[in-house]
């Protein structure tokens, strides 16, 4: 029997949760299918590709990007890969790579988008947004019928009807699969852990207000963009200098458990997300969430024990609540951390996401008739 060959597109190459979303889709599906993956140069985000020896193209353009001859220049290369290598299914995972697969793929082919997070809605700002649900409504529209894949029921309610109307409508949540979990002692003074990058969408600029309230508390930011003189300048202007020094900036780092042992809580303030995967790696390492009422955590929110939602323009009251969340955690760490991390495995965890990526896969290939 011969396995259908599906190409996994992803966009740029560093260290995030697409890339991560195509590692678990690999691993997923490789007794069923054989992956290829394709991204924009790879800058750390694809790394497991080689170690693992999935074949891995990398296309200069498939980030996001407003330079139109870049663009043409990925559109062309992406149509010359399919030409070459014949792939059954393409499978596009990134915000670039979903309208390049619409305009390069032959209709032979299965067409699978996956939306980590929808354009539009609040965070995204009142035009930009309109303008992305506008265009999504007419590339929907327009583009024959497709399998979307969206990461909680509520995006999938994101283009109205047209959605379920032409197109086959699947729901698939991330996982997180970091392993290497046990409760641990708590830090000497409370610690907060950011697992996020210097970008609009993360607005790491409310993290410094909500600081300035925390007077007793650590805050150690990883990611991209975290350790540039750039966003330390930020902050130096957002607070006073003793505050300023319970800031750690450090960067991008491949792996995040040190990071999530040594701390009591992960603050999100990102103005909109999918369902982060940052957000399934502190609840999978048993930590509490204060997170921007964002993407999938009405989804989490509904069985994490200590989730709680912050308002970023009330930097005082956020605060409030994060010394509460950090008192009650600390109080019996242990217990906290075991029921949080239950609470990930039921639902969170690659067994659980594997089946459905395999329930889903099973979907998409009857109805293709492979």
């Amino acid at each position: 029997m011969t396995l259908p060959h599906i190409a996994l597109l992803g966009g740029d190459g560093a260290l995030s949760g697409v890339p991560r979303y195509i590692d678990h889709l690999a691993r997923a599906l490789d007794p069923v299918a054989r992956i290829s993956i394709v991204s924009d140069i790879d800058r750390g985000g694809y790394a497991f590709a080689a170690a693992r020896g999935v074949p891995h193209t990398q296309i200069e353009g498939l980030a996001t990007s407003v330079r139109p001859l870049r663009i043409l220049r990925a559109a062309a290369r992406l149509r010359r890969f399919i030409a070459e290598q014949k792939p059954d299914i393409v499978w596009a995972n990134a915000r670039m790579t979903q309208p390049l697969a619409r305009l390069v793929t032959p209709r032979d082919v299965t067409l699978v988008l996956t939306y980590h997070g929808v354009p539009c809605g609040p965070g995204h700002g009142a035009l930009r947004s309109h303008i992305s649900w506008m265009q999504e409504q007419v590339a929907q529209r327009l583009s024959r019928p497709q399998d979307l894949v969206f990461l909680t029921p509520r995006d999938s309610r994101a283009f109205g009807p047209v959605t379920a109307r032409r197109h086959n409508v699947h729901v698939l949540p991330n996982c997180s699969d970091l392993g290497g979990f046990a409760p641990n002692d708590p830090p000497p003074d409370p610690q907060i852990v950011m697992l996020t990058r210097d970008a609009r969408q993360k607005n790491l600029d409310a993290a410094a207000a909500i600081m300035a309230h925390l007077p007793d508390v650590r805050l150690e930011l990883y990611g991209a963009g975290t350790d540039t003189q750039h966003l330390r300048d930020r902050f130096a202007r957002a607070l006073p200098p003793e505050a300023l020094a319970r800031i750690a900036f450090n960067g991008p780092v491949e792996d995040v458990r040190p990071a999530l042992r040594a701390a009591d809580l992960l603050l999100s303030t990102s103005r909109y997300e999918g369902l982060s995967i940052s957000m399934l790696e502190a609840m999978e390492y048993g930590l509490p969430i204060a997170t921007t009422p964002v993407g999938g955590t009405n989804m989490m929110g509904a069985t994490h024990p200590m989730m709680r939602l912050i308002d970023t323009s009330e930097p005082d009251s956020a605060a409030q609540i994060i010394t509460a969340m950090l008192g009650r955690f600390r109080a019996d760490r242990t217990a906290q951390q075991t029921a949080i991390h239950a609470a990930w495995e039921a639902q969170f965890s690659p067994p659980v996401w594997q089946a459905g990526a395999l329930d889903l896969f099973g979907q998409i290939t009857r109805r293709a008739g492979f």
